[in-house]
C-alpha cells in the first residue's frame, strides 16, 4: 500500500467516525468528542491534498499554501473556505473555551461536504 492509499484509508475512516458523533446527542462530551475527530479528519485531508500534490510535481509547505495549490488542481473548490477550517482546527489545539468549543463543532458540521467531496474527488488518484 502506498502512502497515498495508506492516508486515503485513514480520512475515510476518520471522517465516518466524525459524521459518526454528529449523530450523537450534542452534550458536551459528545461535543468534544466530535472536534476530536474534526481536528484529526482536517489533518488528514490537508496531508492527502499535500501528497497528491508532490505526486504531481508541486510542492506546498504548510495547510494554507497546499490548499490554493488544491484548488489550482481541482481537488477543492475554494481554498478560503478551508483557510476557516484551518483557523478553527487551531483554535481548539491552543486553547479550550467552552464558546469557542461550540463554535468549532458547528463548524464540524460544516466540513462534512467538503471532506465528501475531497474524498470523492481524490480516489481517482489512488
Amino acid at each position: 500500500m502506498t502512502k497515498l492509499q495508506a492516508i486515503y484509508k485513514d480520512l475515510q475512516k476518520a471522517f465516518g467516525r466524525l459524521e459518526e458523533t454528529l449523530t450523537w446527542k450534542p452534550t458536551i462530551p459528545n461535543q468534544d468528542a466530535t472536534i476530536q475527530r474534526f481536528e484529526f479528519t482536517f489533518e488528514l485531508a490537508w496531508k492527502l491534498m499535500n501528497i497528491i500534490l508532490r505526486e504531481n510535481g508541486i510542492e506546498a509547505y504548510g495547510p494554507k499554501n497546499t490548499f490554493r495549490e488544491a484548488a489550482k488542481l481541482k481537488l477543492i473548490d475554494d481554498p478560503k473556505i478551508w483557510f476557516d477550517f484551518l483557523k478553527q482546527r487551531n483554535l481548539t489545539v491552543h486553547t479550550y473555551k467552552e464558546e469557542i468549543a461550540r463554535k468549532v463543532y458547528k463548524k464540524a458540521k460544516e466540513f462534512i461536504p467538503y471532506v465528501k467531496n475531497l474524498i470523492k474527488k481524490t480516489s481517482t488518484y489512488l
